[in-house]
């Protein structure tokens, strides 16, 4: 018989520290609708015995906006989620699977780096990657000739990003302070219980003109559903159990500035090769720029 998991209350806002938030959303986990969502998306290893008596509780914070789950796996809970809820070989076929449009993206933020440091050789420029996962965007930046190394707890991801030549710390404590150019999260603080720990780590290990990449999934515009319409499963960005922050860019900005970073200028990523390129590239550089939970940060 598999564990319950095992969660906690989180009393304040993870991403300021505020106390007073709007509750949205309360649901049982083992039952509808979460619990058919639940099932499929884990395809079957969750026993529903193991969420007897959960609640998925969403509160929009008063003060940042934030969207997040009140009641997060703890420690213990964290292992069965990711170390036996989770489907490893799934989700490492979906990066071997992935089209170009995954590896371009890749490709873009890499040239990104040399465009932020364009008097510096690529070997010179120290690159650190949090949450490698199986270390497809590493051995990308690899590729252009950056001193890159990743952080990755998962042993399985870890292993396998080893096997495609990526260098890996086991923690922060082992990155000297102000010491990275460049510093890469990608999906990262939407999981954990304390982003804003986690932040202000990275940026102490900025170096003195380094710079910052945060990029999370999306969740504007679903506390407006969630009070109108309830939860659906297409909201990603709130995924029960695992994507307990929801930010939108106000939100993101919003713990950036606690952590003492502040939005930098990026070069234009322009692709000029047809008129239809460069209008797509144009959309694209808008959206990252203004509309979506991308954010390119220095410290302040």
């Amino acid at each position: 018989m598999s564990a319950a998991l095992s969660l906690y209350r989180r009393q304040h806002c993870p991403a300021c520290d505020a106390d007073a938030a709007q509750p949205l959303c309360d649901l049982p986990l083992d039952a509808a609708p979460l619990w058919p969502f639940l099932d499929g998306f884990y395809r079957g290893r969750i026993p529903r015995a193991a969420l007897d008596g959960l609640r998925y509780r969403i509160a929009e914070c008063a003060a940042c906006g934030l969207l997040y789950q009140r009641d997060v796996a703890d420690a213990a809970g964290m292992a069965l989620l990711y170390g036996e809820w989770l489907d490893d070989a799934r989700s490492l076929a979906k990066k071997q699977r992935a089209g170009a449009t995954l590896f371009r993206r890749y490709a873009r933020e890499a040239a990104l780096i040399a465009g932020l440091f364009p008097r510096r050789r690529p070997g010179e420029i120290r690159v650190l990657e949090l949450g490698s996962g199986w270390g497809y965007w590493g051995r990308m930046a690899t590729a252009f000739g950056y001193a890159v190394s990743g952080l990755e707890l998962d042993p399985r991801r870890a292993a396998h990003a080893r096997s495609l030549g990526l260098p890996l710390v086991a923690s922060l404590e082992e990155i000297e302070p102000r010491s990275h150019d460049f510093i890469y999260a990608n999906q990262v603080l939407e999981h954990l219980a304390e982003p804003a720990a986690m932040l202000g780590a990275l940026a102490a290990r900025l170096a003195p003109q380094g710079r910052l990449l945060l990029r999370v999934p999306d969740a504007r515009g679903i506390a407006a559903r969630l009070r109108r319409d309830g939860w659906a499963a297409d909201m990603q960005a709130i995924h029960p159990l695992e994507h307990i922050n929801g930010f939108d860019r106000h939100s993101l900005l919003q713990l950036a500035a606690r952590c003492d970073l502040a939005p930098a200028r990026a070069p234009l990523a322009l692709d000029c090769r047809t008129p239809r390129s460069l209008l797509g590239s144009l959309r694209r550089e808008w959206r990252d720029r203004f509309r979506e939970p991308h954010l390119l940060l220095s410290r302040q």
